[in-house]
């Protein structure tokens, strides 16, 4: 499964790659640090799956994670597409872009920043159904903890 993180913060981004690849050992990540070079990687690398921040730090010519999260639905209405953040107003600025986009919003598409191996596990097999993707993902539940620490 090719992932795509869209995240300014390099630890925040290094801690979600490590838990992705604990959780699906067959998992491909690139990361990303601002909006722009995240639409040419959208299209690029082509991902399963793509994971925003809500603040990407602002700057010139750059988008925040909810007007990227509407670019990146319009152009790819099929892409899986998940909201990363803690903070209330971005997730309310979120929800509204998947709403309008006629999306689901609730925790399979909305994490914490704090996500639990178990909680990460729930929403992949949910996103994996729901987005054509069960032939990249194996519904075993064990934790590759190897993959978590080395």
């Amino acid at each position: 499964m090719r992932v795509l993180i869209i995240e300014d913060n390099s630890f925040n981004a290094f801690c979600l790659s490590r838990l992705l690849e604990a959780v699906c050992p067959q998992v491909n990540i690139s990361v990303i640090t601002n909006s722009i070079d995240a639409l040419h990687a959208t299209e690029t690398f082509n991902p399963n799956l793509v994971i925003l921040d809500g603040d990407l730090g602002g700057g010139a010519n750059q988008y925040n994670g909810p007007v990227l999260a509407d670019i990146i639905m319009r152009k790819y209405p099929d892409k899986a597409v998940v909201a990363w953040t803690d903070n209330a107003p971005f997730r309310s600025a979120f929800e509204g872009v998947f709403k309008a986009h006629h999306r689901s919003f609730n925790e399979t598409v909305m994490w914490s920043k704090q996500l639990s191996h178990n909680d990460l596990h729930q929403a992949l097999s949910k996103l994996a159904a729901d987005y054509n993707m069960s032939y990249f993902w194996q519904t075993s539940g064990s934790l590759h903890m190897e993959r978590l620490y080395a």
